[in-house]
């Protein structure tokens, strides 16, 4: 060839070899390391979105259960209402039926006022 011994020119062309092999194995490596990469990349914002739609689901089941709530209170406010006027107006009317009563200033309770008390 160019006047090399027969041991160096095969141990030169070893030497290419092992430069070629190396090359393809560190080509090889990064080409496997990006797909490694770009895999936990889109693994990682498949998780973050499955939990984001977790999350906002659930905080739409709370914020229901809390307008649901809501609305149960004001009606147990409205109903609670209702009865201390309901209950207002009966004790208006039985002082105004006390007041119509004969002998409003007599001592002890007569017929008719005791006919006035709840059974």
């Amino acid at each position: 060839m160019f006047g090399l011994s027969k041991p160096i020119a095969i141990g030169l062309a070893a030497l290419a070899l092992v430069l070629v092999i190396s090359g393809l194995t560190y080509g090889s490596i990064r080409e496997i390391r990006s797909i490694v990469d770009d895999a936990t990349a889109n693994a990682k914002a498949l998780a973050d979105q499955t939990w984001t739609a977790k999350i906002e689901k659930a905080n739409a089941e709370a914020n229901q259960k809390i307008a649901d709530h809501a609305k149960a209170v004001i009606e147990i406010q409205a109903d609670a209402a209702d009865r201390v006027n309901a209950a207002s107006q009966q004790l208006e009317e039985l002082r105004k039926r006390n007041a119509d009563l004969p002998d409003g200033s007599a001592i002890g309770l007569s017929r008719g006022r005791v006919g006035l008390l709840p059974d």
